[in-house]
């Protein structure tokens, strides 16, 4: 815990009223349903559009799973979150591992593996994504709603549950839209 509280301190202690303001934006674009549902409505026009119904559920499936693993998992851990003057934002709940980081990560993940990518799409695609997750990461740990070790675990959470669930036969699926997983 002690590389925990060494930066948190760290961050805390170089806070800028503009870094805390972008790093609200970016946990709460991170965590806001009204975010989720525009990502899952334009996923969905996207799965719709092209026809990727097993990519699709098998990404939907990815962030759910992450979620419902991230949660049991917060349950047996119970860490509290970091309070005080590491704080500017008070989260409630437990704190390891982090939801959004694991859901954040196995979207990712799960999109990486069942999308039938170009080599340049893939590229740019994934930096793009990994991006957005570490910012967001980031930014929960900067405000105090997580540890460090919490996002970390939290990505670890997620990225394994997107490759399971991407690793998953949906021979249903997969024998409708005449793809397989690879």
């Amino acid at each position: 815990m002690s590389v925990d509280l060494d930066v948190l301190r760290w961050l805390s202690e170089r806070r800028t009223s503009t870094w805390t303001t972008m790093a609200r934006w970016a946990m709460d674009m991170g965590a806001s349903p009204a975010v989720m549902v525009a990502v899952g409505a334009v996923g969905l026009i996207v799965v719709v559009a092209k026809r990727w119904w097993w990519q699709g559920v098998t990404v939907a499936v990815a962030s759910v799973a992450a979620l419902v693993v991230a949660s049991v998992f917060k349950q047996m851990v119970q860490r509290a979150r970091p309070s005080g003057d590491l704080a500017v934002v008070q989260v409630g709940g437990w704190a390891m591992p982090s939801t959004i980081a694991a859901m954040t990560a196995a979207v990712v993940v799960a999109t990486y593996l069942v999308l039938p990518w170009s080599a340049g799409q893939r590229r740019w695609t994934v930096a793009l994504l990994a991006v957005i997750v570490l910012l967001i990461g980031v930014a929960m740990v900067y405000l105090g709603a997580h540890w460090p070790t919490d996002v970390l675990v939290g990505w670890a959470v997620g990225a394994g549950v997107g490759g399971v669930v991407a690793s998953l036969p949906l021979v249903g699926l997969h024998a409708e839209t005449g793809n397989l997983p690879r």
